[in-house]
C-alpha cells in the first residue's frame, strides 16, 4: 500500500501484533505474582493503548508509531525490571518479520525501550505519549484504585484495612504528577486524581456509617472487586454486578464511579 492517506502499519500488520501480545500476556502469569494476576497485563495494555491514542491525537504525535508501541509495550513484562529493553528487541524482530514500515518500526521500538521511566522532555513526543498513558493508567483514576484493591485483595488484606490505607496511598500516586511529560498527560492525570480522591474520601467515610455498606454503595463497589481478586475483567466485573440504571441514582456517587472507570478503560479521562 502507498500514497499519502495510506497508514504505515496496515491493519494486518496491527491484527499480527495484537495476537502476538494476547498470546503473551492474556493468560499471564498463571497464578498470582507479585503485583501481577492473570490477563491483569493484558486488560493494561489494551487501555494504555487506548490511552496513548487518545493524548497522541492531542499531542499532534504519529498515531502508527503510538499504536505499534503500547500494543507491544509489556510484550517481555515477565522479564521483570528488564522488561522495556528486551520487549523493544523482541518487538524489532516481530515488526522486521511482518515487514512493517521501516521507520516506524524504529521510532516504536525506542518508545517501548524508554517507557519505563527513561523518558525525559527533550525525548520524541511519541515516546513521552507512551510513558505518560502507561504511568497514568496505573496510577491514576478509579482504575489505579481497582488495581489497588485487588492487589491488597491478593495478598489477603481485608477490605477496611485496605480503605484505611488509602490514605497513605493517595499522596504516593500523587507524586507521578511531577514526572508526566505531555501537558494533555498531566491534564488526563489531574481529572482522574481528583476523582479517586473524591472516590477513597467517601469509602473512607463509610467505614463510620454501616448503612453505607450495603446494596449500591461506593463500598460494594469496592466489596465486589475485593472480592473478585481479579478473576474477571474489570469492564465485566463492573457488568456482572447488575446495578441496572434505576438502581444508581440512590447514590449519585456510584453512578459517577462507574461512569468513570467505563471512560477510564475506555483509555479517556
Amino acid at each position: 500500500m502507498s500514497g499519502e492517506n495510506m497508514p504505515a502499519i496496515t491493519t494486518a500488520v496491527n491484527e499480527r501484533l495484537e495476537e502476538a501480545v494476547r498470546a503473551r500476556l492474556a493468560g499471564w502469569p498463571a497464578e498470582w505474582e507479585g503485583y501481577h494476576w492473570p490477563g491483569y497485563c493484558y486488560e493494561h495494555t489494551l487501555r494504555v493503548r487506548a490511552l496513548a491514542l487518545h493524548l497522541a491525537r492531542i499531542e499532534g504525535a504519529d498515531e502508527d508509531v503510538v499504536h505499534v508501541a503500547a500494543t507491544l509495550h509489556d510484550i517481555c513484562k515477565s522479564a521483570g525490571a528488564e522488561h522495556a529493553g528486551l520487549g523493544a528487541a523482541e518487538a524489532r524482530q516481530l515488526l522486521l518479520d511482518l515487514a512493517a514500515d521501516p521507520d516506524v518500526r524504529e521510532r516504536a521500538c525506542d518508545a517501548i525501550a524508554s517507557h519505563c521511566g527513561d523518558n525525559t522532555q527533550s525525548s520524541p513526543l511519541e515516546s513521552r505519549v507512551l510513558g505518560d498513558a502507561d504511568l497514568i493508567d496505573a496510577n491514576f483514576g478509579l482504575v489505579a484504585v481497582a488495581r489497588f484493591i485487588t492487589i491488597r485483595s491478593g495478598h489477603n488484606s481485608p477490605l477496611p484495612e485496605t480503605i484505611r490505607s488509602l490514605s497513605e496511598w493517595l499522596p504516593r500516586k500523587d507524586a507521578f504528577l511531577e514526572v508526566l511529560l505531555t501537558s494533555s498527560g498531566r491534564q488526563v492525570a489531574r481529572q482522574r486524581s481528583a476523582r479517586m480522591h473524591v472516590f477513597c474520601d467517601e469509602l473512607l467515610l463509610s467505614l463510620q456509617d454501616p448503612a453505607a455498606t450495603e446494596g449500591v454503595t461506593l463500598f460494594g463497589l469496592a466489596g465486589a472487586i475485593h472480592r473478585d481478586r481479579g478473576r474477571s475483567p474489570l469492564g465485566e466485573l463492573v457488568d456482572t454486578l447488575g446495578w441496572q440504571s434505576g438502581d444508581v441514582p440512590d447514590d449519585p456517587l456510584v453512578g459517577a464511579a462507574l461512569r468513570s472507570l467505563a471512560s477510564e478503560i475506555a483509555g479517556l479521562a
